[in-house]
């Protein structure tokens, strides 16, 4: 993202959308199984590689710190493979 001010990540209905995320996944991360209030949002298609995703329900896991910082912009089944 080249602009903080056009980050969707900012925006009043990202915030909305990522909470429906972490709910829907009952706070639990997608990748390693860990749980708790201290979950980020991974998107399955980075915003670098699809920036209209951003704020896609569907597009949306919830992910600890740790799997979402080391899975980086990699695709999901790029980073699960190296996770094995």
């Amino acid at each position: 993202m080249s602009s903080k001010r056009n980050d969707p990540r900012l925006s009043r209905k990202y915030k909305e959308v990522r909470l429906r995320a972490l709910a829907r996944d009952g706070w639990t991360c997608f990748y390693c199984g860990a749980e708790g209030k201290d979950m980020t949002i991974d998107h399955i298609i980075p915003i670098s590689k699809a920036p209209e995703l951003a704020i896609s329900l569907e597009n949306m896991v919830t992910a600890c710190k740790p799997c979402n910082s080391s899975k980086g912009s990699r695709s999901q089944g790029s980073f699960l493979e190296r996770k094995r």
